[in-house]
């Protein structure tokens, strides 16, 4: 294997020395043995859970990126685009929109459309499409909350909160963790203004993802995600609401798979909500979640397994579950990763790659740079069959960055 193979348990390994703690003090730290930690370093066992993930980020006192590298991912042509937006969606947010702008905005009905469109960019994990979108839709927003009249000022705030949610959304998928909590708090801050469930719901879920990649935060990301579903849950009644009410449970039950406890409860709660959709109330709110529904329950019921290290859990659950059901690529490319971890935990090499290849098709941009599909490609090209390394799988690697092209 090359010296310019990466994977994670060599960034624990340099740290850890930068840091002077033994192997046997870090596995103290994280509650894993000596043996395992000795395992990731080496490379002969793959860092495949979060909970492992965030422990020997929090024993080492790093954050997610630094053991994943996530740095590299902002080099990455492929979405370049997206990536030399930040700066000015940093200076937007930063300035609450109070920026040099000579364009005429758009009105508050194409703002919305604008919005809807930004949605499905976003969920189908087109970033190179969505970056350049993102800086001007904000700005407009935040003109029309500073400009509009008072007839209009509730729907100006719905705008904006779920504009800035979409942007919270993609910064924290494309690894600016920091950048997209300050979008998270300006979509709270729309949400109290409008005061409505959907976009409280919305602007709760934001945060509870972020949170969720922070060593040591998981018990604020269940308790902001499960403190506000209890909060709105007796207003609950249009679709918008009930989407938003369900990713909130959906959010929880993969935070308390991460921390070792049931999610069982929290994903039995999503799937009654799922259940209400067919009849609920036309949306009042700006503010929507359309991935949510039974297809997308299903989905996060495999994803809990999977955090809890069942691999025959997972493709059970996937063997009841089309692709074609899921509502976007970026659900259908998490399915196929879903099915890839699972086959590889149980050494099956062969059908992990297959998967973890669909997962790409469908979503390419987001899965060239997803950390566990990095560590998992580059455990097989360490481990696998002759004739898997010179194939499919030894391309897969260049292209999600384990190997150099």
């Amino acid at each position: 294997m090359s010296s310019e193979d990466r994977y994670i348990g060599q960034q624990v390994r340099a740290v850890r020395m930068r840091r002077g703690i033994s192997q046997q003090v870090l596995a103290d730290r994280t509650g894993l043995s000596r043996g395992a930690i000795a395992k990731y370093e080496n490379g002969e066992r793959p860092v495949d859970s979060r909970r492992t993930l965030l422990a020997l980020a929090g024993a080492l006192g790093v954050t997610l990126g630094d053991l994943t590298g996530h740095e590299q991912d902002r080099l990455d042509p492929s979405t370049a685009e997206f990536h030399t937006a930040v700066p000015n969606l940093e200076t937007v947010l930063w300035a609450q929109g109070n920026v040099t702008d000579t364009r005429p905005p758009r009105t508050l009905d194409e703002l919305a459309a604008a919005s809807r469109t930004a949605t499905k960019l976003r969920n189908d994990c087109d970033y190179a499409t969505l970056g350049p979108m993102l800086v001007p839709m904000l700005a407009d927003a935040y003109r029309h909350v500073r400009d509009v009249d008072d007839d209009h000022a509730e729907r100006a705030w719905d705008v904006l909160g779920t504009i800035a949610y979409g942007v919270a959304s993609a910064l924290r998928a494309r690894g600016y963790h920091a950048l997209a909590w300050n979008a998270a708090q300006e979509a709270q801050r729309a949400a109290n203004h409008v005061g409505a469930a959907a976009p409280i719901a919305a602007a709760a879920f934001s945060r509870g993802q972020i949170l969720l990649s922070r060593p040591g935060a998981l018990p604020a990301a269940l308790a902001t995600t499960v403190g506000t579903a209890e909060k709105i849950a007796a207003e609950v009644r249009t679709v918008g609401e009930i989407e938003t009410y369900g990713m909130l449970h959906l959010h929880a039950s993969m935070v308390a798979a991460t921390m070792g406890a049931d999610p069982e409860p929290h994903l039995a709660e999503a799937a009654e909500q799922a259940d209400r959709l067919a009849d609920a109330k036309p949306n009042t709110s700006v503010a929507r979640n359309e991935s949510f529904g039974p297809a997308n329950v299903a989905l996060w019921r495999m994803s809990a397994a999977m955090e809890r290290r069942e691999p025959g859990q997972v493709l059970a659950l996937a063997s009841t579950l089309s692709p074609g059901d899921l509502p976007n690529e970026g659900r259908r490319a998490q399915y196929f990763v879903e099915i890839g971890k699972a086959h590889a935990m149980r050494k099956n090499y062969r059908e992990s790659l297959y998967a973890l290849l669909r997962a790409e098709h469908a979503a390419p941009q987001h899965v060239r740079t997803m950390p566990p599909v990095r560590e998992l490609v580059g455990h097989m090209m360490r481990t696998a069959k002759r004739n898997l390394t010179t194939g499919d799988l030894g391309k897969l690697a260049q292209r999600v960055g384990v190997l150099p092209a």
